[in-house]
This record gives structure tokens, sequence and C-alpha cells, in this order.
């Protein structure tokens, strides 16, 4: 049961200060594997940013670009989230389970902050390698997460703490329940 609690408050984490960023959380789930893991659902990428990750459409002098970085920020402090929040409840946190939240946007990072321009920034950009054994390329995030967690983290955790009663409320129901709506996740806000 610990581990449940551990992850709800992880997705908690997510789901809140989405919220607080502008993120309309669709859905919580935990339990969904049986490694413990969970998520948090949100509405489709803008078109922009979805074209930006497909083939880096906008360039930093574009009119889109300046929105897409905004969006990339926001919900890279959003996965933060997760993990901050879990590491303020119970002391630790997954940091494998953190690198799996900002792969989910390594894409995007890389196509942003890895563009020539004011915005460049190669720390945000992901290390592709060849590993000889697999046979494979591979890509690994450990600079995007220490960058990000250097850049972003002591705010994402002001959040946290600011919203604390929130992301507990949610994250017991959440372990309670193993899934919450959206409506769910908002109605106790208000009593936070």
């Amino acid at each position: 049961m610990k581990n449940d609690l551990s992850s709800a408050t992880h997705v908690a984490g997510h789901a809140v200060v989405g919220e607080m960023l502008g993120f309309e959380c669709l859905g919580a789930t935990i339990r969904w594997t049986d490694q413990h893991l969970g998520v948090c659902r949100w509405p489709a990428m803008p078109s922009p940013v979805f074209e930006q990750l497909q083939d880096q459409r906008y360039s930093p002098t574009d009119n889109e670009f300046e929105g897409i970085k905004d969006w990339v920020i926001r919900r890279t402090k959003t996965y933060l989230g997760g993990a901050v929040a879990e590491d303020h409840f119970t002391g630790d946190f997954d940091m494998a389970w953190l690198t799996s939240d900002l792969n989910m946007i390594s894409v995007v990072t890389r196509n942003v902050f890895g563009l020539e321009g004011p915005s460049f920034d190669e720390e945000m950009t992901s290390e592709i390698y060849y590993d000889v054994d697999l046979g494979l390329e591979m890509e690994d995030l450990q600079r995007v997460v220490s960058r990000a967690r250097e850049l972003w983290e002591s705010e994402v955790r002001e959040m946290v703490v600011e919203s604390q009663q929130w992301v507990r409320d949610v994250a017991e129901l959440l372990n309670r329940e193993k899934a919450l709506s959206g409506d769910a996740v908002r109605s106790l806000r208000v009593r936070s």
C-alpha cells in the first residue's frame, strides 16, 4: 500500500501543478501496471507544439515559437511536479519515473532548446549514443533531467508547498479510488 500512496502522491503532484499552470486534468489513475505507476491525462498538445515535435517546423524567429517554448516550460514543470510532490510528502522520489516523465517531451525540448537562437540550451537536449551491445541508438535524458531540476525545481517545490493540502487530498482519494476524473481533482481544491 505504501507504493500505491507514493504513486498516488506522484500523480497528484502532476495533476495539481498542471492545473496551477493551465493544464486541465482530464483524469488521473494509479496501478495501471503492476509497477506501481500511474498517469495524469491532459488535453492534446496544441497543433504548433505537435508540429514542432514532428519536424522543427518553427524557428526562434517565427511568431509561434514563444508560445511553443512557453508550453514546453509549463509542461516540464508539470512533469517535475510529480517527483517534487512525492519527495515532499515521502522524503524520496523515483528518478527512473522522473526520467520517464521528462521523456514524454524530450523531442519537443530538443526542438526548442536545441535550436540556435536566444533559447539555445544544449543541456535541455538529450544525448544520443550508440549502444554496441544492443546495436541500437539510445537516448540519454540525464542531463535534461538535471537541467530541468536546476532551472525549475525550486519554483515547482514552492507550488507544491503552497497547495500541499490539495495535493494530499487528491493523493489520498486517488489511493482509495485508483482513478479520478479531472472534475474530482478540481473539486478537492475548494476544500483545500
